[in-house]
């Protein structure tokens, strides 16, 4: 099954005009927060709950090439939110 993985929320089309979202941000003591920020986030959207789910689990495990001791420093946080207005993936309606 294609993702329909997105950093777009008007982007995603849902069965259920829900959209269920992984938020990224850094912890607070990460060095590169000195690049990017205090308040330094983003948000990746998906069209059902199974597959925010799945994405969740592969994006939060450790990564397979890491360092003994490396431990990741970023926080995933799910998000569940009514479908906003906007652009739709797939098949469009004349008007």
């Amino acid at each position: 099954m294609a993702s329909s993985e997105n950093f777009d929320p008007g982007r995603i089309k849902s069965q259920d005009n829900q959209l269920y979202g992984i938020q990224i941000s850094l912890k607070k003591d990460d060095t590169f927060s000195n690049l990017l920020g205090d308040d330094w986030h983003t948000t990746r959207w998906y069209a059902s709950r199974a597959e925010r789910d799945a994405a969740m689990h592969s994006i939060g495990s450790r990564h397979i090439f890491s360092r003994l001791g490396d431990e990741p420093t970023l926080i995933y946080t799910k998000i569940d939110q009514t479908a906003p207005a906007g652009p739709q993936i797939g098949p469009q309606t004349e008007s």
